[in-house]
């Protein structure tokens, strides 16, 4: 017996709800109350339901009984509450009790909305009469018990007839009459019978009710009774009457007070007593119901004891569901899967979430069940708010029940066979899947993998669908074709040169498989196929690189500065080993000449890859790329918080508190950051590598930034210090990671090394160093300048063992988490806010929100105004760091992405509120967010390649609040052309899209032409075989085709009117004076959950755009700006968030050069961007800090001004903020 709450739970309008419900006379296979519905959907046939023929009960309160909570009452942890009931149609007794001793923050709360109560197994009893189940709350603060209890009556029904049979009475009356025909005896009804019970007991029941002796042959007693009571003598025994002195004594049961009452379990003489006059109540009803007549107890009623028991279980208050349209009868299937989460049906969307995340919770074996119960009832709603929960699980890699089912379906793996398959057996299925498919169908298949997967935990299956090859098995896996550690490396060139031929795709993959065989092996025959596309040695000119790249000029004569662009036209336009080998060889020439293409003074660095850190690395060249951002980074100390003086601030950030751990945490954030600001400026190379310290930190929680110091040992503390020494040491990293020296590096790809993922080192080279623990970084840069002293003779001592504990899993999850692929804006946010966290304010908002210098770089403030019927209410005030657009859905550009965020649109559901928004102020950086995650019911999550078209010039006088009239009047009638655009494009898209390749309107056309055939040629071919022929309307063909003709019509008229909407919606209608210009653009080529991220980066002073794709910093071509602008193929990439520069800010504030290497003289002749000393001189150190010849600041208002101290108002002047100089 279990006293540990176990197993999926129900929330407490659930178990409301079946408690109501449950007859355990009635149980029919199926305990209603006790167990969960079986599992449904997947082809399951429905289960019976438990309850046919169960009584539907009608439960009312016995007061007396009953511990009931006040009006709004708070429990704590010695409250304590009951609710007794009894049946007005069975008169079943019912008890339901719930404690709260054990509790410490009860439910409901801010984080529980309502009670998710678990059976506790230990609590449940079963007599003869009486059966006890046991719950407990789910919740960690809570944990408050609940019993539920059931009891049979306390009448049979034959004692209840001995009492109230007419034929009974009748004789009672006749046997009175013949003993004193005087005494004016009269028969007794059934109706009078029972009340005249029921008042006996009342009388019993009332301790100041002193006349407790009835005489034998009373007149009433002996119509009931009959004479002397023999009749009735063990009914009247068993209620408690006593006999003596020819008189009848009422029963005098001891009185419970409130505490007796919260532990009694019914088997007291007042509870019998108080339940025997229950169910004659209910007697009284039924005979009222039954015959009509007059019922003497009307007047006391029958409430329904529903709301009180909802009370009992604080389960009277949650939001509730209001569907758009009136609501049809439920699906049978859908009541099971929501009954499945512990929910109710008027459950709203975030009281259906909460269910699913406490059913995944305490039952985390059927989590995928539970989230293929989410994905019905988000279908059947059709809601946002559950769709997007839906696409963010989908999002995290979780797979629901009928997705594995779908993907095992897709393989050819039998379901309910699934569990004998093992993973190679899988990947054999998936192989033969994929040689007879489509490009998409084997993406789908790979999908189908994957999901396989992550179901089952297997990195393995995860690799493959991913064509990930990182060990030696993935590498095998993905060539597939049955080969193995036993193959030789010619079979394995075989196969894979088979693979290249079926697809050019397999190519780039192929070349990583291959490596890390060759690697594993040590064969030189693969080494060689890697380095050249061939098996035999081959050495490869310069010059004869060229021609393979289609330049017929000699290597010393051309302008080596182009190469690295040509490389990415011509591994586009002829990919191949041949090109790859050509590519190799003019990189080692270039390296060969003893000289950069570029001024390391003139060119910005590149960023090192620690995997899959793309999106880290297009970041930090954004912010690196900002100039007042990064003046702020590289002399944050000016800008944080003095922890010595101030334990906590009052203002918040992201409107939360902000703990001291996470002061200076992010002060720490901003150290790392410096780091390597300070190495992309002095670094003399074309890339330097991000520390892993600074990597790991993004994910980290500031309170576990001690994982990333090596566990040494600290200085004991005198107790009596101050606390924040503690905080000191919680954040503070005593060895950091150093970035490769120079001799490090090897020989470097070209190509992305986030996408080329070969041997760690990333050239092939076969020479291998033991990896690193994560755990134990090497040294820091100031350590390892130190003279190292000559290592000890003897062995150093074993390292501790490591502790296996939640710290170590936090620290791995994190380095986990920073090489799996992330979204660019989530990271970007949560960098901000650990940067923000660990600043000064400089004053706060109404909402109590800090002012900084960061955030007056991104912040922009909307108005959001309500419209109800035409009238105009109250605005709000918004404020956020960026602008979200919608998810495209098809291609558009950048404006009319806009207008969906700020034209007049439904507020939800609610068809009668209208809001539109405006802009209240604008910023220095105004950043659009573009998300491409995207959910539908028949792909699930999934990633929109819809096309942006973004604009170089942006003129935002449309969207912000202006006095004049004409603006607002201008876009309200834009507003209706928009839903009239809308509205066109949609009938046109009913019109031509069709499941064939012909539009609508040939479509028709080849029907009516079809039909005319049946009936001109097939028909005499089917007579000719003496078969019946196809009887046609002949009037048919002839329709179809007049509807084709005026199908055409319809859509030549739709692509007109859109056309001149189009031009009518055009921003030239607007005024053109708030102009911003694209300064940045982040992509992303890939699906969801996984590809590449890059970024592009105007620099407005050289008047370029670069391409900064990880190590590799590349002038990207003007006239190829329509990738950029209007990227609308794969190999483009999407567009996720894009940056605009106020016009006169641009060339202040974006500055992407900001390099001063150290060791190497620049030409004089060439344009340096240096930042110079205060004193006017470079070359040191100092010379990194703001000049002070710039001291600029950047205002709320969004305006570039004179540095200035704090905010105007009342303010700690111990906490002033020195003057900044940029």
């Amino acid at each position: 017996m279990s006293f540990v709450s176990e197993g999926p739970g129900k929330t407490a309008p659930r178990l409301f709800h079946d408690f109501l419900t449950f007859d355990p006379l009635k149980v029919n296979g199926r305990n209603l109350l006790r167990t969960f519905p079986p599992h449904v959907g997947e082809g399951q046939d429905l289960p019976p339901n438990p309850q046919i023929g169960a009584c539907g009960h009608n439960y009312t309160l016995k007061y007396s009984q009953s511990i009931l909570p006040p009006r709004d009452y708070r429990p704590d942890s010695q409250t304590v509450f009951k609710a007794a009931l009894i049946c007005k149609r069975c008169r079943l007794h019912a008890d339901l009790r719930i404690s709260y001793r054990a509790s410490t923050n009860p439910c409901p709360n801010a984080d529980h909305p309502v009670h998710h109560f678990q059976a506790l197994p230990g609590l449940d009893t079963s007599t003869h009469n009486r059966i006890q189940y046991g719950w407990q709350c789910s919740a960690s603060g809570c944990r408050a018990q609940v019993l539920t209890i059931f009891r049979l009556p306390r009448l049979s029904d034959g004692e209840r007839n001995l009492i109230a049979t007419p034929e009974f009475l009748k004789r009672r009356y006749e046997e009175a009459l013949a003993a004193g025909p005087e005494r004016d005896i009269k028969e007794a009804t059934p109706m009078q019978a029972l009340h005249r019970v029921r008042t006996y007991l009342r009388d019993a029941l009332n301790p100041e009710h002193t006349q407790r002796t009835i005489a034998e042959d009373q007149k009433k007693f002996i119509e009931v009774f009959g004479m002397h009571g023999q009749e009735s003598v063990g009914l009247l025994k068993k209620l408690g009457f006593t006999y003596s002195d020819h008189s009848w004594e009422l029963p005098d049961p001891p009185e419970l007070d409130e505490d007796d009452r919260l532990v009694a379990n019914g088997d007291s003489a007042r509870e019998a007593l108080e339940d025997v006059h229950a169910e004659l109540l209910a007697w009284m009803h039924k005979l009222n119901a039954e015959t009509g007549v007059v019922n003497l107890a009307a007047a006391e009623g029958w409430a329904v004891a529903d709301l009180e028991v909802k009370r009992v279980l604080a389960a009277h208050d949650y939001a509730l569901y209001v569907p758009f349209r009136r609501p049809s009868t439920m699906n049978p299937e859908l009541q099971y899967y929501i009954a499945s989460l512990g929910a109710m049906a008027d459950f709203g969307d975030a009281m259906i979430d909460f269910a699913y995340e406490r059913q995944s919770m305490c039952d985390p074996p059927n989590r995928p069940y539970y989230f293929e119960c989410l994905q019905v009832v988000a279908e059947s709603r059709g809601t946002e708010k559950l769709q997007l929960k839906v696409a963010m699980l989908a999002s995290q890699d979780l797979v629901s029940r009928r997705d594995l089912s779908a993907a095992y379906r897709l393989l050819n793996v039998p379901v309910h066979d699934a569990h004998n398959y093992d993973d190679v057996r899988i990947l054999d299925q998936f192989h033969v899947r994929q040689s007879d498919l489509g490009v998409q169908a084997q993406e789908d298949a790979r999908q189908a993998l994957y999901r396989i997967g992550m179901a089952r935990g297997s990195t393995r299956l995860i690799n493959a669908s991913r064509q990930l090859v990182e060990t030696y098995d993935d590498a095998l896996t993905w060539i597939g074709n049955g080969v193995n550690r036993e193959t030789t490396d010619e079979s394995l060139l075989a196969v894979v040169g088979m693979k290249i031929l079926d697809d050019k795709a397999n190519e780039e993959i192929a070349q990583k498989a291959i490596t890390v065989i060759a690697k594993e092996r040590g064969s030189k025959q693969l080494q060689n196929w890697v380095a050249t596309g061939r098996t035999e040695t081959f050495d490869m000119s310069a010059d004869e690189a060229l021609r393979i790249l289609g330049i017929e000029d000699n290597f010393s004569a051309i302008d080596q500065t182009l190469l690295p662009t040509l490389f990415d036209s011509v591994r586009s336009d002829r990919p191949g080993g041949q090109t790859e080998q050509a590519i190799a060889v003019l990189q080692k020439a270039i390296e060969g000449n003893g000289s950069t293409t570029r001024d390391p003074a003139t060119w910005p660095v590149g960023l090192r890859s620690h995997g899959n850190t793309c999106y880290l690395n297009s970041l930090l060249q954004y912010y690196f790329s900002i100039t007042p951002l990064r003046d702020i980074i590289l002399d944050y100390q000016q800008y944080a918080l003095d922890t010595t003086k101030f334990k906590e601030k009052e203002e918040r950030v992201g409107h939360r508190k902000i703990s001291i751990v996470e002061i200076k945490g992010g002060q720490k954030f901003a150290d790392d950051l410096k780091k390597l600001f300070e190495n992309m400026i002095k670094e003399s190379g074309d890339s330097v590598m991000p520390e892993e310290a600074l990597v790991c930190r993004a994910f980290l929680e500031p309170k576990d930034y001690e994982l990333l110091a090596p566990d040494a040992p600290k200085e004991v503390k005198p107790a009596q210090e101050d606390s924040t020494i503690v905080a000191d040491e919680m954040i503070s990293d005593y060895v950091t990671v150093t970035a490769p020296t120079e001799n490090d590096k090897g020989h470097e790809s070209d190509a992305s090394s986030t996408t080329l993922q070969g041997s760690p080192e990333g050239d092939g080279n076969t020479t291998t160093k033991p990896p690193q623990d994560l755990l134990t970084p090497p040294g820091s840069p100031a350590i390892d300048a130190m003279d190292v002293q000559p290592e000890p003779e003897r062995a150093p001592p074993l390292p501790p063992r490591l502790p296996s504990n939640t710290k170590d899993e936090a620290l791995s999850r994190a380095q986990s988490n920073a090489r799996q692929q992330q979204d660019v804006t989530e990271v970007h946010d949560g960098a901000m806010f650990r940067l923000r966290s660990g600043m000064m304010p400089l004053g706060k908002d109404e909402s109590d929100e800090q002012y900084d210098n960061l955030r007056s770089l991104f912040s922009i403030a909307l108005a959001e105004t309500p419209v109800r019927n035409g009238a105009e209410g109250p605005k709000k005030v918004l404020l956020d760091s960026s602008l979200q657009l919608n998810v495209p859905n098809e291609s558009k550009n950048i404006y009319s992405a806009l207008d969906e965020i700020f034209d007049l649109q439904a507020y939800d559901e609610n068809a009668s509120l209208e809001t539109y928004k405006s802009i209240t102020k604008m910023p220095p950086l105004l950043q659009i967010n573009i998300p491409r995650i995207g959910y539908d019911n028949v792909r699930g999550a999934f990633k929109s390649n819809a096309c942006i078209k973004l604009e170089e010039e942006l003129y935002l006088d449309r969207y912000v609040e202006s006095a004049d009239p004409e603006v607002l009047a201008l876009r309200k009638k834009c507003w209706g052309w928009r839903k009239q655009l809308h509205n066109l494009k949609k009938e046109k898209s009913v019109l031509s899209k069709t499941s064939t390749n012909l539009d609508g309107p040939d479509t028709v056309t080849r029907t009516a032409e079809y039909l005319n055939n049946i009936s001109s040629s097939l028909n005499a071919e089917l007579a000719a075989l003496d078969l019946d022929g196809i009887d046609v309307d002949p009037t048919l063909p002839s329709a179809l085709a007049s509807d084709a003709e005026a199908q055409r019509t319809r859509l030549l008229q739709l692509d007109q009117e859109i056309s001149r909407l189009d031009t009518s919606i055009s921003p030239l209608s607007f005024p053109q004076t708030l102009k911003y210009r694209l300064a940045a653009v982040f992509f992303h080529r890939g699906d969801y959950g996984h590809g590449h991220y890059w970024i592009y980066i105007y620099d407005f002073a050289q008047k370029l755009w670069r391409k900064y794709n990880d190590e590799r910093v590349e002038e990207f071509p003007q006239d190829k700006i329509s990738k950029i602008l209007a990227a609308n193929e794969w190999s483009h990439g999407t567009p996720t968030y894009a940056v605009y520069v106020s016009d006169d800010l641009a060339e202040e504030v974006i500055q992407p050069v900001c390099r001063k290497p150290e060791g190497v003289v620049a030409a004089p002749s060439a344009p340096v961007d240096e930042v110079m000393a205060d004193d006017g001189k470079d070359g040191s150190a100092a010379g990194m800090r703001p000049r002070s010849d710039s001291t600029l600041a950047v205002d709320d208002a969004g305006n570039l001004r004179d540095a200035v101290t704090e905010s105007s108002g009342p303010w700690d002047q111990k906490r002033e903020v020195s003057k900044s100089e940029w």
